[in-house]
């Protein structure tokens, strides 16, 4: 009976987990580059919803899951790496509610989730012809609100993840930007899920966008995403239908107000998904430079 409510929870918490670390995800034109001493803050609103659960844990088809988050990103660019990078941090706020497959009671928590921190280190930076290649790397720290006995729905996760992403992007023409990304998430045991081990396997993904030039101030951009990998172990034992794959199309579209502010509308979501939430999302952001 342990084994089996930890394989119904474990299943849910992968589509929380993901939820989290997705809150400042990747956006078009991320990687295109601003001059030294710039600094950018960014914040997110990312609303996450479904009410499809694509997997045997939920036979009866009830499992839902509403997410809400507000995230801030800071980052400076800067030559202290001997070339472009850019040290940053995110910051987020994190309100869940979901009911669990195979549970009928709704869950819901709320508080600070772990704080991410890294920055991209650029391997190409050319401006004009528009082609940059970097790789960024951050870290999400295990200090966030964390809840061992609903931890399904907590904030923070109880453990270490790193997220490395490899981005080329290529101007094409005048007014066409493409860019590919290839992601991994390596994810540190959690030694407190209901007083047991959680551990993950990697999940890695890939991101594609193409985006376009309407005026010198609007661009829309197109937007896929397919994930595979994240198969989970609890207390040594791998769990049977718990490797995830996923795929993602969405657009984005951004506006400059001026030379220093940016507000942008994305949404997105799942045309196929295998172990985890079919979700769909919207997002509002907003950039200023400083």
């Amino acid at each position: 009976m342990l084994l089996r409510r930890a394989y119904l929870v474990l299943l849910s918490l992968v589509a929380m987990t993901c939820s989290s670390i997705q809150a400042a995800d990747l956006n078009a034109r991320d990687f295109v580059s601003a001059p030294v001493g710039t600094s950018v803050g960014v914040a997110y609103l990312p609303l996450i919803r479904s009410n499809n659960f694509h997997g045997v844990a939920d036979r009866n088809g009830d499992a839902d899951l509403s997410v809400n988050v507000f995230a801030y990103r800071q980052l400076w660019f800067s030559d202290i790496c001997g070339t472009l990078c850019t040290p940053q941090f995110v910051l987020s706020y994190v309100d869940t509610e979901a009911r669990l497959p195979g549970a009928v009671e709704r869950k819901s928590d709320r508080g600070l989730g772990d704080p991410q921190i890294g920055g991209t280190l650029f391997f190409i930076n050319d401006p004009e012809s528009r082609t940059y290649s970097g790789l960024l790397t951050m870290l999400s720290v295990p200090i966030g609100e964390y809840d061992s006995r609903n931890p399904d729905v907590s904030a923070g996760s109880n453990r270490w993840t790193l997220n490395l992403n490899y981005n080329y992007t290529q101007g094409v023409g005048e007014k066409w930007l493409l860019e590919a990304n290839v992601e991994a998430y390596l994810y540190g045991k959690n030694d407190d899920y209901f007083g047991s081990d959680l551990e993950q396997k990697p999940l890695y993904r890939l991101q594609a966008f193409a985006s376009y030039d309407f005026t010198p101030s609007t661009y829309g951009a197109l937007r896929l995403i397919h994930a595979d990998g994240g198969e989970l172990e609890f207390n040594g034992r791998t769990l049977d239908d718990t490797h995830q794959r996923y795929t993602q199309v969405g657009f984005e579209v951004g506006h400059w107000l001026d030379r220093r502010n940016q507000v942008m509308l994305g949404l997105t979501r799942n045309v196929s998904a295998t172990n985890t939430f079919a979700q769909n999302s919207l997002l509002l952001r907003f950039a200023h430079a400083f």
